[in-house]
């Protein structure tokens, strides 16, 4: 048993090795599936997709909350959701998260998503197993300074990846 553990533990770590090592950078699109051209960097916006090898994540709108009775942001806060549409473009099942798959800046600070904003944008979560073929609609839910000037969402198509799609938003 003392000679297996080494063994499974250097398997372990070769398989995230590899998986970490993967190269899926994303490709751009219009909403409408036109693909574009642009040289450096790749910033998606609104009505932009960033399709990468599995999955496909479309910006569909931004809307700011004041919250409600029950959900309300701290004050000189509000609530800004995102909508994104996912669509799995792969022949498997895809499991979408977004603790994992999002990372949220504003204005250059780091920001996470917001459990009580995802409330107030009750027409869908980006969280669940996506069977091939088929979409997800959903809002990602940030609480943010109420004078935020630049929301940055830089999104995974899998928590190992190390290609990400920055997408932007400015008030």
């Amino acid at each position: 048993m003392k000679r297996l553990l080494p063994i499974l533990l250097c398997a372990v770590m070769c398989c995230s090795f590899v998986a970490c090592s993967v190269d899926d950078s994303p490709k751009k699109e219009s909403v409408d599936g036109q693909a574009t051209e642009e040289k450096g960097e790749e910033v998606f916006g609104l009505n932009e997709a960033a399709v990468f090898e599995d999955l496909k994540f479309s910006a569909l709108e931004i809307k700011e909350s004041q919250g409600s009775e029950f959900f309300a942001p701290e004050s000189g806060n509000v609530f800004v959701g995102i909508k994104f549409e996912i669509e799995n473009v792969s022949d498997e099942i895809q499991t979408v998260s977004s603790l994992l798959l999002f990372e949220g800046y504003v204005d250059d600070v780091k920001c996470d998503y917001s459990f009580s904003a995802a409330c107030e944008f009750s027409d869908g979560s980006l969280d669940g197993d996506l069977a091939p073929g088929k979409k997800m609609v959903g809002w990602y839910a940030l609480e943010v300074p109420a004078d935020w000037a630049t929301i940055e969402l830089d999104v995974q198509s899998d928590w190992l990846s190390n290609s990400t799609a920055k997408f932007v938003f400015e008030k």
